[in-house]
């Protein structure tokens, strides 16, 4: 359940992305955050919006090399979730 009482350090779970966070990024970059909905992370940051900075990392294997991206973005309180 979402709620505007999240704080900063807090854990959170990415209920939904909004469109207007990927609609301009290319196909693999909006399929890997799309992966994170239902993911939990910690809210780094709440800026002067009241957006809400969260940031997730994701790690692949292409044969014999492997890599690791890591994406920190802002979303509105109403996309997040609360433990408990």
């Amino acid at each position: 359940m979402a709620t505007s009482a999240i704080a900063v350090g807090e854990r959170v779970q990415l209920l939904k992305v909004p469109q207007w966070l990927v609609h301009d990024l290319p196909s693999d970059e909006q399929e890997e955050i799309a992966s994170f909905v239902g993911k939990w992370t910690v809210v780094t940051d709440i800026d002067d919006f009241g957006y809400y900075w969260v940031a997730f990392s994701a790690t692949r294997a292409e044969g014999d090399v492997g890599g690791c991206s890591g994406h920190s973005f802002c979303v509105p309180v109403g996309c997040l979730g609360r433990a408990g």
